[in-house]
């Protein structure tokens, strides 16, 4: 299954906050028509419920995702912001962390996903993987970055 289009890569997101940068993305998949109209408050509302802030070894992530009925079709839009925002951490709410990059998933079924999921999740096991999508400068090298280990 295809997880990565050029057009849902984006670089520079200059958001306030996490829920403004969850609002800025999932307004990408919107437009694309890639999820419903009640995708964005739905992640909105889910991450203060569940947060999905990591921190890795070199770079802080967030994976903001919401219930497969708010998904039209599946995806993952991966956006770089123009600086950290700060997301609670997915283990431990009390935690933030400072999140430089979104990898914003449209699931519809977790089971038929499982494959994107886990090269979401290798990613972020990967120390060269995430070498490359820090240093990705602009939305090409991010788009290929994300093409060659997320598919």
């Amino acid at each position: 299954m295809r997880a990565i289009y050029e057009d849902l890569v984006v670089c520079g997101v200059d958001a306030a906050d996490a829920e403004d940068a969850i609002r800025q993305v999932g307004r990408f998949l919107f437009r694309k028509g890639f999820v419903k109209d009640t995708y964005v408050d739905a992640v909105a509302a889910r991450e203060k419920e569940f947060p999905t802030g990591l921190q890795l070894k070199n770079l802080a992530v967030a994976m903001p995702h919401t219930a497969g009925v708010h998904v039209n079709t599946p995806a993952v839009c991966v956006a770089k912001l123009a600086h950290p925002v700060q997301f609670a951490h997915m283990g431990d709410p009390e935690t933030e962390v400072q999140a430089e990059l979104l990898f914003m998933m449209a699931i519809q079924n977790p089971d038929a996903q499982l494959e994107t999921l886990q090269k979401v999740m290798k990613v972020f096991t990967d120390e060269a993987a995430v070498a490359e999508f820090k240093a990705a400068g602009d939305r090409e090298s991010l788009y290929q970055a994300a093409k060659r280990h997320i598919g």
